[in-house]
């Protein structure tokens, strides 16, 4: 929709600004690069034209909507001072299109205004539409950013890619534990190889690490031992193990088959240090261990006849309306049972108890709302959920090297033509004899052979996107790419591609469905839903976020990374790790360049970082990392930087980043620098860079951007402030200036024909502003969905360029060995075991 405003001092036709004023003489045609709203006049009326946005792109056929503004005089205001008087309406436009990908622009030609809207001023309306027409009659060529609209079919590719997917919801096995419990993975029945000393096998399908030796099974946890007949148990302590079960442990973890959890969660020491062991739940089925300190303790909420145990990280209420039956939520599926013991029973999102969409959004248990349909909480989940991640490769410096267990397997994707290798940590799909594909960290290949050669793919097959959720590779769908220009390659992906499905108008992780794995001399297993506590929350200040749990403070200790997720990668060679968050970037693995909009959510203990919160803090063993969802503090002991969060601050030690949005503090006692809650304020505590931005900005440890004004500095120099955009690369030390940036064409047009104003996270209608701002739930989907496709076209078009992401192929930098799993960011969606490429 356009929007277009008409205002008395809007410039005349023949200034040329905005429309193509014809070609010159040379026959080159001036591109118009100034940024939404656009000013003419046409008769004598002004009106101004805000920035289209993208209904469909298909071909050379474009259609958009625009919200028009029409200068209508002036007016005294409630201060006596006089103020402009402006008519909003909406245009609704096809056109053709021609794409300069040199100039970064699209030529729109051929422009027709189907139809216009003017709700507060109906009698106007086809004067009004009179007048837009007429100024295309005369210069009917219409010029936008090439990356403005990459960003919003971008989005529209995503919102359609997250329609509602078919998943299976079968109960797992959900355990209860009052005492400190382990809960071990198996992928299905133990398979024993042999482990590299006499006498020693290990069960190579779990990244647990157990070994069998003369009829027993062990597990070993941070140098601590226990045997079992069976894996049913019981586990008792063994206090000295043999040569040769610890020469077995040893090449296990150096070659990143297993994490034997060198180093375990404090509430875990704190077991062995008692001289006890923790409660071992092994299981070979999906199964979930609900962790509590003790004795379920249980608070009301307020306004509801809801209850909810308050000594533990998982969410599990009682609902007095109904016999006191208890819910869980586990990986954002709702169970049901009368008692903790069970039967469960899946119950659907939208069948929940009325008291359920009653939680208050400032309890302690808001996050669940972002589980409830129907919710803001719950829409807002869709539309970040829809929303990619999106970069520009290199196809000279991408490259991909697939290694198969024995000649390449293929099988059948079932309902599709496709076949997928079962023998490779790499998700490699057969379209025909001679095409073949690829993901590896979010980037597509092809090759004409299974065996390759392999480059970066200009274009990916549509059929490949029927793969349904059934599949083991449904995942690679939610990869796109968009587009290429020469050697450059346009590509994203939305958190579809972490584990994450729409179902019941809700957000859940996992599909739910179980395939068979492979197993020969590596293992390579299916994605999991359940088993890692994946944990989906919502809170005013942070927004939509997932992660996973994997040991509430009491000590769980869970598999060492989801068995779907690729931005899990080994030790080596990517040398990368991370925890839960609230974006993540997988791109981040091919290249050094921050860009606004992507925050990691979590800490991290190895850098020194402790922390709880009131939320239900956690700590995940396969990274190290301790989280802060809600209310909370995080220290860490090393740089003396504390973080305080009521209801959202995000730390994240990996890039030492604070950025604080709202209610919350962070501090660094050592260097004074702080980040209040209520300032667009990022801080990195590592190197003390301070950055604040009205417009918004981002810094990493690697760069940073932003749009608007702007002011950096940190203790070592590199003070930049100004009005604009700018983009800082680390890697080649340049900080380059996109000039003035426009980010305040904050007018959008409805689907539903009226005209709307986006203020600090509120939208009003301009046309009605008397009107009540709640807005129905698919109306405030498509404006945040316009809002964020403008945002992200914006941020590109400040740098003057595409984000390039530079590919290399060594890794560096602290991680944790967490192999038993396909690596690479492409088949880390399926446990398997680690082998070099």
């Amino acid at each position: 929709m356009l929007a277009v405003a008409a205002h008395a001092h809007a410039a005349g036709i023949g200034s040329g600004t905005g429309w193509v004023a014809g070609a010159a003489q040379d026959g080159a045609v001036t591109i118009d690069a100034r940024p939404f709203p656009r000013d003419f006049s046409v008769d004598g009326v002004g009106f101004s034209i805000h920035q289209p946005q993208l209904v469909s792109w298909q071909g050379n056929q474009l259609r958009a909507r625009a919200v028009m503004s029409v200068d209508t005089g002036v007016h005294t205001g409630a201060d006596g001072k006089q103020q402009a008087s402006m008519d909003y309406g909406t245009l609704d436009i096809a056109a053709r299109t021609q794409v300069d990908k040199q100039a970064r622009a699209v030529v729109l030609s051929g422009l027709e205004i189907e139809r216009a809207s003017f709700p507060s001023a109906a009698g106007k309306q086809a004067g009004y539409l009179a007048l837009a027409r007429k100024q295309l009659q005369a210069k009917p060529t219409l010029t936008m950013s090439l990356d403005a609209l990459e960003a919003a079919l971008a989005i529209m590719k995503a919102d359609a890619a997250g329609a509602s997917q078919t998943v299976r919801n079968d109960p797992p096995e959900i355990v209860f534990s009052t005492a400190p419990a382990i809960l071990v993975l198996v992928d299905g029945q133990p398979v024993l190889k042999p482990a590299g000393a006499p006498g020693v096998q290990r069960v190579i399908n779990s990244r647990s690490l157990l070994l069998q030796q003369g009829g027993r099974y062990l597990v070993s946890i941070g140098g601590h031992w226990a045997s079992a007949t069976s894996l049913d148990g019981p586990w008792t302590p063994v206090q000295t193990p043999d040569a040769g079960l610890v020469s077995a442990a040893r090449q296990a973890v150096e070659g990143h088959q297993v994490d034997a959890m060198a180093d375990p969660p404090q509430a875990l020491k704190d077991v062995f240090r008692a001289g006890r062991w923790p409660d071992v739940y092994v299981r070979t089925r999906p199964a979930e261990l609900i962790s509590v300190q003790g004795e379920p303790q249980f608070a009301g909420i307020a306004g509801t006849r809801l209850s909810y145990i308050t000594n533990t990280g998982a969410d599990v209420f009682v609902d007095a309306a109904d016999a006191h039956r208890w819910y869980v939520l586990v990986s954002g599926r709702w169970f049901s049972a009368p008692g903790s013991r069970g039967p469960w029973g899946h119950v659907a999102a939208r069948s929940l108890p009325a008291d359920f969409a009653k939680i208050p959004p400032d309890s302690p248990k808001s996050g669940v709302l972002a589980s409830i349909p129907g919710t803001p909480e719950a829409q807002e989940s869709l539309i970040a959920n829809s929303i990619p991640q999106t970069a520009t490769v290199d196809r000279g410096k991408a490259t991909l090297q697939v290694a198969y267990d024995g000649a390449p397997a293929f099988a059948t994707i079932d309902g599709t033509p496709l076949q997928y290798a079962r023998n490779t940590p790499v998700p490699v799909i057969r379209v025909d004899g001679s095409h073949f594909y690829a993901v590896d960290k979010g980037v597509w290949f092809s090759a004409g052979a299974a065996t390759g050669p392999w480059a970066v793919a200009s274009s990916v097959p549509a059929v490949i996107y029927t793969i349904p959720s059934r599949s083991p590779l449904h995942y690679v769908t939610y990869v796109r790419v968009y587009g290429h220009n020469g050697d450059e390659v346009y590509v994203g992906y939305t958190p579809g591609y972490y584990g994450t499905v729409v179902s019941d108008s809700v957000v859940v992780y996992g599909t739910g469905y179980l395939c068979t794995p492979w197993v020969g001399t590596f293992w390579y297993g299916c994605p999991l839903t359940y088993g890692m506590g994946a944990y989906f929350g919502w809170n005013a200040w942070v927004g939509w976020t997932f992660g996973w749990g994997w040991g509430w403070y009491d000590g769980w200790y869970g598999p060492y990374s989801p068995w779907w997720g690729p931005w899990y990668g080994p030790a080596s060679p990517w040398g990368w790790w991370g925890g839960g968050a609230a974006a993540w970037n997988v791109y981040g693995h091919w290249g050094n360049a921050a860009v606004r909009g992507t925050a990691a959510a979590w800490a991290d203990p190895w850098t020194g970082n402790v922390g709880r919160g009131a939320r239900g803090g956690f700590y995940n063993e396969a990274t190290g990392a301790r989280g802060v969802g809600r209310a909370g503090i995080n220290t860490n002991a090393y740089t003396g930087t504390t973080t305080a969060g009521a209801q959202g601050i995000r730390y994240n030690p990996q890039t030492g980043r604070v950025v604080a949005g709202g209610g919350a503090v962070a501090v660094n006692p050592y260097t004074g620098r702080a980040a209040r809650a209520g300032e667009r304020t990022v801080v990195n505590t590592d190197t003390g860079r301070v950055t604040q931005a009205a417009g918004g900005a981002v810094v990493g440890p690697h760069g940073g951007a932003g749009a608007g004004a702007f002011d950096t500095h940190g203790p070592s120099g590199g003070e930049a402030k100004g009005a604009g955009g700018f983009h800082y690369n680390a890697d080649t030390g340049t900080l380059h200036h996109g000039g003035v940036v426009d980010i305040n064409d904050s007018i959008y047009a409805g689907h539903d024909g009226h005209v709307y104003h986006y203020d600090n996270g509120d939208w009003s209608k301009v046309t009605r502003p008397d009107a009540s701002r709640n807005l129905s739930g698919e109306t405030r989907k498509g404006l945040d969905s316009d809002r964020f496709a403008r945002e992200r076209g914006n941020e590109r078009i400040s740098a003057r360029q595409p984000t390039r992401v530079d590919i290399p192929r060594s890794g560096g930098g602290q991680a944790r060995p967490v192999g038993g799993f396909r690596p690479g960011l492409g088949g880390g969606a399926r446990g398997g075991g680690f082998r070099h490429r």
